[in-house]
């Protein structure tokens, strides 16, 4: 796939392989969007990029689903547009099911789950994506 003149936008981009993506895709002439919860972190991961002035941070919490539209709207206000989104945001869980309470299932499928349909949704809601 060609990157060139593209606007990504990346979830979880402050580790793993959010940060990975974040490195290797700005090895091409595009403008990327890097997003978590943590701004120190993504601000980390952006002076490890190339070409750190195409590229913008936008934190904000999956975990709050409910009201993406704003985040979704600032995202397209950075560069105009989002032709990719990058859906890699989300939490994990390390413990064995009889010693997990259920509100830990809970909290997962509320930021790795309804984040990530709540962000796709507030995204096509400017029906430019």
């Amino acid at each position: 796939m060609d990157f060139k003149n593209k606007i990504i936008w990346i979830t979880g981009a402050s580790s793993g392989i959010g940060k990975g993506l974040a490195k290797e895709l700005s090895k091409n002439d595009c403008k990327l969007i890097l997003s978590s919860r943590r701004q120190e972190s993504l601000e980390a991961v952006k002076s490890e990029c190339q070409q750190p002035e195409s590229i913008a941070i936008l934190p904000f919490d999956l975990g709050d689903y409910e009201n993406l539209k704003p985040i979704a709207e600032k995202a397209i206000q950075l560069f105009g547009k989002i032709d990719i989104l990058i859906n890699n945001g989300g939490i994990s869980q390390r413990s064995l099911v009889i010693d997990t309470n259920i509100s830990v299932d809970k909290r997962l499928m509320e930021v790795n789950y309804l984040g990530t349909v709540g962000l796709s949704k507030a995204l096509s809601c400017f029906r430019q994506f």
